[in-house]
């Protein structure tokens, strides 16, 4: 029913139904991986498998390093890109995140809010925030998925401000807007 979609984020599930999601794809633009610790313990060579059909990953810092094997978090993003993803997004939790390409890496901070009440879902927020921008795109250079990173921090933002959805589902385009303006002045990044 979805095998023609062009924008496709795979969530956190087994790396082997991941590969079959991809191998149903007809026409994709842009692949993104995410993944978690008990699939890098459990099926890691599944995992880099999964890795290589892919045209991004996105992990946490824990999950870069024990993937890879490797502390520093640009040397661990640049393993993965090896493995096949163009790009790599790092996630560090209220520090913000990292991206690294082949040439490239930026490090973005979190948007800092004096409201946090549950983190829980930040990380997929940050995730569909991202997606929801590339999507609107049609290329992906380093600048493109660079601020693809401030909007997911953006979304990520709003969501540890309140528990469930509960803060998110009351949001508009216009509160992203304004505070993706307030963040990229913070940033000097126009």
């Amino acid at each position: 029913q979805f095998s023609d979609s062009e924008f496709i984020f795979l969530a956190a599930t087994h790396p082997l139904l991941q590969q079959d999601l991809v191998k149903q794809l007809t026409s994709p633009k842009l692949i993104v991986a995410d993944t978690r610790d008990m699939w890098i313990e459990n099926d890691r060579e599944e995992l880099v498998k999964t890795l290589g059909m892919v045209n991004g990953a996105i992990l946490n810092d824990f999950e870069a390093r024990l993937l890879t094997g490797i502390n520093n978090l640009v040397l661990a993003g640049q393993r993965i890109i090896e493995w096949g993803p163009v790009f790599v997004v790092i996630k560090k939790g209220e520090h913000g995140s990292m991206l690294v390409t082949k040439y490239d890496t930026a490090a973005l901070p979190a948007f800092p809010t004096t409201e946090v009440k549950d983190p829980t879902g930040a990380g997929d927020s940050f995730a569909g925030g991202m997606m929801g921008y590339l999507a609107t795109q049609s290329g992906f250079d380093f600048k493109i998925l660079k601020y693809s990173l401030a909007v997911g921090t953006i979304t990520a933002s709003f969501t540890i401000e309140d528990f469930s959805l509960r803060r998110i589902r009351d949001i508009t385009m216009q509160d992203i807007d304004q505070r993706l303006k307030e963040y990229s002045k913070m940033l000097n990044i126009y």
